[in-house]
């Protein structure tokens, strides 16, 4: 299963990216950090990541310019393929001193935290001086820790939410809101599909892509209040989790019985869905669509975020992130670099909509009001004239960015096992408790290992 962190595919993903920012082009840079011939000699840095994630390439070039640590490249195809590599030499003195994740990582930090692989950061941390805790999303920093010590650093993070059209949720009766729980927010997007699928204006709800239910699940994992406690015993909520799954299962059902209606209805209808099921740097990408849906259609959006278990509250899971290996020789040099790249601001790269919120409020306060002042978007050849973000979006999003009350860490393995074991509910072929069941005993048996 290809590990793609709860991202939610929206219909109109493709058509929206063809529209983009004049203001944010991307600069094309061919240039390759130069590599040392000698690994982990004196002030010489072993570095890893992937091509998933080219944006450290860049960190990386600036931090060369003015930086006496030389530092020495390895740029894997793929996460996988680091990961292989670092879990096969991470107890030998060879490999990496930093490695640099995204959110396709299937490294298990935390076991690698308790084989002493991984640095324990705190000492560190906790005497950086250029560290204020109020210039930093504190929840989600404290995500990197593992039993209290620091054994990661956050780069940028992803918030689930929901975009929809105003005309629609007028039709639903404004009933979807985030000032809930979690579990009531997906009744209630459920009961506003329902009404969704019986109106003659609109015949398609939610956006659900063929083949994205597994995603779905791994998105519901992080919401479901399922818990891990003290890495041996498991605790959950087996009707809520049932109604994730319901929720899930419905909109699938949905989007397959309506699949080739909306392929041959054109691109417009494609696009004049419901609701939208989005993940990633909410900021960016509810501007993306506010934008787009005013430049093509003139229609406005709102948009919801998806809470917590607790009532408008919101749940963060760390995105990009670095850490250290415990065999380091340049352990100091090395939490220097990865507090630079946690400082580095991506957003003048471009590359805002591919990448999460920044760690660091400052950079998204500063990618936040060049979003918002976007008045001309780039359409093909042309341009279009958009207003700029309203003052009550603003608003609004700057202080619900502050309302993130969990976050946590990708956990690859404990995610595969729900999204495989759910599944089989989700596609009709097997029913939830014995669904649920396999579970708990596939995760009882993962923790016994």
């Amino acid at each position: 299963m290809r590990k793609r962190k709860f991202y939610f595919k929206a219909v109109c993903i493709g058509i929206l990216c063809m529209v983009g920012l004049s203001a944010c082009g991307k600069e094309n840079r061919d240039s390759e950090i130069s590599v040392s011939n000698s690994l982990n000699s004196e002030n010489t840095l072993v570095v890893y990541f992937a091509k998933e994630n080219p944006f450290y390439q860049f960190a990386l070039e600036e931090y060369q310019k003015t930086s006496k640590t030389e530092i020495d490249l390895h740029v894997f195809d793929t996460e996988e393929e680091l990961a292989k590599q670092y879990v096969a030499e991470g107890m030998a003195a060879s490999g990496a001193d930093v490695v640099l994740c995204g959110n396709t990582s299937s490294l298990n930090i935390k076991s690698l935290a308790s084989k002493g692989v991984c640095l324990d950061l705190t000492q560190y941390f906790n005497q950086d001086q250029q560290y204020q805790s109020q210039n930093y999303y504190e929840v989600v920093v404290d995500a990197g820790k593992i039993e209290g010590k620091q054994y990661v650093l956050p780069i940028t993070y992803d918030l689930g939410f929901v975009v929809v059209r105003e005309a629609v949720e007028d039709l639903c009766g404004n009933v979807v809101t985030d000032q809930t729980d979690c579990y009531t927010f997906y009744k209630d997007l459920l009961t506003c599909q329902e009404i969704l699928h019986d109106s003659e204006e609109i015949r398609l709800g939610l956006c659900f892509p063929f083949g994205s239910a597994e995603e779905n699940l791994l998105y519901a994992y992080h919401v479901s209040g399922l818990h891990l406690t003290d890495g041996s015993q498991i605790t959950a909520d087996k009707e809520k989790i049932q109604i994730l799954c319901d929720f899930i299962k419905a909109g699938q059902k949905e989007w397959k019985e309506k699949f080739d209606e909306m392929k041959n209805s054109g691109q417009k209808s494609a696009l004049l869905t419901g609701y939208q099921l989005l993940n990633g740097n909410p900021a960016a990408n509810v501007r993306r669509q506010e934008y787009a849906y005013e430049a093509l259609f003139d229609i406005t959006i709102n948009y919801a975020f998806i809470p917590s278990e607790s009532p408008g509250k919101f749940h963060a899971t760390v995105r990009d992130f670095g850490f250290v290996s415990a065999k380091s020789d340049n352990q100091e040099q090395a939490y220097q670099l990865l507090r630079y790249i946690m400082d580095y601001n991506f957003y003048k790269l471009g590359v805002v909509y591919d990448t999460g919120v920044p760690i660091n409020q400052n950079n998204f306060e500063n990618q936040f009001q060049e979003l918002c002042n976007i008045t001309e978007v780039t359409m093909g050849n042309s341009s279009k004239q958009v207003l700029p973000m309203s003052e009550d979006f603003r608003k609004r999003l700057r202080e619900q960015m502050t309302q993130i009350d969990s976050a946590s860490l990708v956990s690859p393995d404990e995610e595969k096992i729900f999204a495989e074991t759910m599944i089989d509910y989700i596609n009709e072929t097997a029913d939830f408790e014995d669904c649920y069941q396999q579970m708990c005993s596939r995760l009882d048996i993962y923790l016994r290992e």
